[in-house]
Parts: C-alpha cells; sequence; structure tokens
C-alpha cells in the first residue's frame, strides 16, 4: 500500500491469482484423474483386494471387486500429503507464517505467503477433483461430504484470487488437513480390512490413533483458538475502516469468510462426536 502524491492512500495492484495458478491447477485436476483412473482399471475386477461386505455392490457369486474407492483413496493420499505438510512446515518448522509477514491484523489478512499461494491452488484443485469423482462413488457422494467439497473449494478459490487471509489458509486449509493424512489409511482399513494381528493391523491402529490426537489438536481445539484469532483480525479491520485502503470493494468476502469459518468449524465438531 503507497500514498500518491496529494496524500490519498493507493491500494495495492492484486493480480489474479487463479490465471497466475492457471497451469498447476490444470495440472493437479489431470494428475488426480490419470492417478485414479490408472489404480481403477488395473484393479478393475481383481480379487486380490477384497472389501468389506458392506461395500459390495453385487449380490451375485462373482468376486467383489471396489477399485473406485481404491482408487480415491490413492488419489486423495497424494493431495492430504501435499496440504498437511505444507500446513505444518510453514505454521510449525520453517514458522513462515509468522515471520514472513507482519504480525499485525493487516499482515494477517493482506500479507502474501508464497506458501499459502501454492496451498489455496492446491486445496482448489483437490476439492473440486473431490467433488467431482465423490458424485460416481455413493459412499462419498452424501449432501455433507459434497457441501464440505464446495464451500472448502469456494474459499480456496477467494483467497487465491484476491490474495486474502493468506495466514489463515496456512492452518486452516494445511495443518487442519494433516489429521486427514491418518484418514485416508484408516479408510483403507474400512473399506478393505486388514486381517487382524498383521503388522498391516498394527500399522492401522496407530493411524487410528494419529487421527484421533491430531484431528482433535487442529480442528476441535485449534480450529476454535484461530477462528478467535481471525474474527478478532476482521472486526479490528472493519471497525477502524482499513479494508477499503488494502482490498476496495472487497469487503462482502471477509463476511463470506467468516460464515463459512463457522460453518466449517461446526463440522469438524460434529464429525468429531458422531464420526
Amino acid at each position: 500500500m503507497t500514498k500518491s502524491a496529494v496524500g490519498t492512500i493507493v491500494p495495492p495492484v492484486v493480480p489474479s491469482g487463479v490465471a497466475r495458478r492457471k497451469v498447476p491447477i490444470i495440472g493437479g485436476l489431470a494428475f488426480l484423474t490419470v492417478v485414479y483412473c490408472c489404480v481403477f482399471f488395473l484393479l478393475q475386477g481383481s480379487s486380490s483386494l477384497k472389501p468389506a461386505a458392506e461395500f459390495c455392490r453385487s449380490s451375485t457369486d462373482e468376486p467383489c471387486s471396489r477399485p473406485d474407492l481404491f482408487a480415491f483413496q490413492v488419489s486423495s493420499a497424494f493431495m492430504q500429503v501435499f496440504m498437511g505438510f505444507t500446513g505444518v512446515s510453514a505454521w510449525h518448522i520453517s514458522k513462515r507464517a509468522h515471520l514472513a509477514i507482519p504480525a499485525t491484523p493487516e499482515g494477517r489478512l493482506f500479507g502474501y505467503l508464497e506458501e499459502a499461494d501454492r496451498l489455496n491452488a492446491g486445496i482448489l484443485v483437490f476439492q473440486v477433483w473431490d467433488f467431482v469423482a465423490s458424485l460416481s462413488i455413493p459412499e462419498h457422494a452424501t449432501a455433507i461430504f459434497l457441501t464440505h467439497h464446495a464451500l472448502a473449494a469456494l474459499l480456496a478459490w477467494f483467497s487465491l484470487e484476491y490474495q486474502f487471509v493468506h495466514y489463515y489458509a496456512i492452518y486452516f486449509g494445511g495443518c487442519s488437513e494433516f489429521s486427514s493424512i491418518f484418514l485416508v489409511l484408516c479408510d483403507f482399513d474400512v473399506y478393505f480390512p486388514a486381517n487382524r494381528g498383521s503388522l498391516w493391523s498394527g500399522f492401522i491402529f496407530a493411524s487410528q490413533v494419529g487421527f484421533a490426537v491430531t484431528f482433535f489438536y487442529y480442528r476441535v481445539i485449534g480450529w476454535w483458538k484461530v477462528s478467535y484469532q481471525l474474527w478478532s483480525d476482521v472486526l479490528h479491520v472493519l471497525k477502524n475502516d482499513i479494508m477499503q485502503q488494502y482490498r476496495p470493494g472487497k469487503t462482502w468476502f471477509l463476511y463470506v469468510f467468516l460464515v463459512l469459518d463457522l460453518v466449517l468449524g461446526l463440522l469438524q465438531v460434529y464429525w468429531f462426536r458422531f464420526g
């Protein structure tokens, strides 16, 4: 943000983030689709991975096979690892989320973080792909999951396009997804149960513990702690009419972000309580 010769505040020029990340976004969507299709066709008709009985679609004597579920989990794992480690690295390890931008409401809401920019592009890719892919898989095509994907994609698009809330994107879109790395492994066991007492079964148990701990830490306790800071920052810039100095005409986004933060936060509590 600068000042003109007459002292009028000149808002910073914010180029379209979606246009800037167009190539990796298209590439990410293509990559996930290729991974899904390759795994799906390799396992189609295979009896080597037997799904749990409740996930068998056919009542005939033919071997039960669900390559769609396995391919979906493999594809999701790539993005969960990328998002989770990007967030944890920037928040806890390099601490760039705290050090690379001013520790002020303006810094946290309008500061630019390269990690968050990449992360938002990744979130947009994954949530759009997840939404479309879920439509063909009955176990994933539920109203609550599709709503979550749509809202998360919307937030990622806004944050990427208008260079907003990068500090909070690192936490909500990155750190909170760290628990999903364990969830992907747990879901493998739900759909394709391990032999109890096996080494894989022990690994799944460790993943279940890891998921419970990280979900509670990042998505329940941490979510509301960071949300409190978010609401405080937003109220500060609105009260002091700072918004127009940084992103003129985009005040509506902050209201949308607060509402969706509340909705998604309540979803975390719902999932923690009812699974």
